[in-house]
């Protein structure tokens, strides 16, 4: 059944049939059929649970089209962004969703659209030797979602993501000072690598951060500096391998042979007193 409506609603794209012979002969303009919404929509969405991406679109832009005065033409809108979003589509999906706030901005799935807009965006983050620019539109558009909408799930998610950016953005200052601590551009490295410990301290690459400002200051011959850092990173991290580098590059020393020694000090100091 669903095949013969689709197959009646692809004649609508011919509906309007335009005869011309000669400037001087007239045109004849046929009249337009306009099928029932529920068949329509149907359709459509079976074609979207088909994989019938293309023909579901054509399908779903003909709601929004002749039932632009109903509450189908926007839901029919979303659908068409959440196809381009399925398909990778990302431009279209977000071309299309700026259109929606435009045209249904009273619309109360604009928690939907917000959230849809900033996972297009999240999908083409790139890799951190790579430009961030849509890395930073992402975490600018979940932070709206959270600011805005804080009781609704999206909310909720756009929290995860938030995290997750703030790893990649970490992830791109840390490439960047490795790249300057290779070439021994110390300057560019200690900017950085600042950048990580001032604006990214609960991502995964704090402590890598820490101890490259220890060894950075100890290679300018800034001792107190590498010092300060390699106490700020035991005091948080004392259990970590960025630690116990740090450690070695501060005292020259292995930390775990001196922990060792620690060890048969205190043991000697216990049995003396039971001799």
């Amino acid at each position: 059944m669903s095949n013969k409506i689709f197959k009646k609603l692809l004649i609508f794209f011919a509906s309007i049939l335009i005869i011309s012979c000669s400037p001087s002969e007239k045109k004849i303009i046929e009249k337009k059929n306009i099928y029932p919404l529920e068949d329509i929509y149907k359709a459509a969405y079976q074609k979207f649970e088909e994989g019938s991406y293309a023909d579901s679109i054509k399908l779903f832009e003909l709601v929004e089209k002749d039932y632009s005065y109903t509450d189908w033409a926007s839901k029919a809108s979303l659908m068409r962004s959440y196809i381009y979003y399925e398909t990778s589509n990302y431009i279209l999906a977000l071309a299309n969703l700026q259109r929606f706030k435009k045209r249904y901005s009273e619309k109360k799935d604009l928690p939907y659209v917000e959230y849809l807009m900033a996972m297009c965006l999240f999908e083409q983050i790139n890799f951190v030797s790579l430009t961030q620019e849509n890395t930073e539109l992402a975490l600018k558009q979940f932070n709206k979602i959270v600011n805005e909408y804080p009781t609704t799930s999206y909310a909720t998610d756009s929290k995860f993501k938030i995290d997750l950016i703030y790893d990649q953005l970490a992830g791109k200052e840390m490439y960047l000072a490795r790249y300057y601590i290779k070439r021994q551009k110390w300057n560019g490295a200690l900017y950085r690598l600042n950048n990580v410990v001032k604006n990214y301290q609960s991502t995964v690459y704090i402590k890598e951060a820490l101890h490259r400002l220890v060894e950075v200051h100890y290679i300018l011959g800034n001792i107190n500096s590498a010092k300060k850092y390699a106490s700020i990173l035991g005091y948080n991290y004392n259990d970590s391998d960025w630690y116990k580098k740090s450690y070695t590059v501060v005292t020259g020393s292995n930390i775990l042979l001196e922990k060792e020694k620690q060890k048969k000090t205190f043991k000697e100091k216990v049995k003396r007193l039971f001799r």
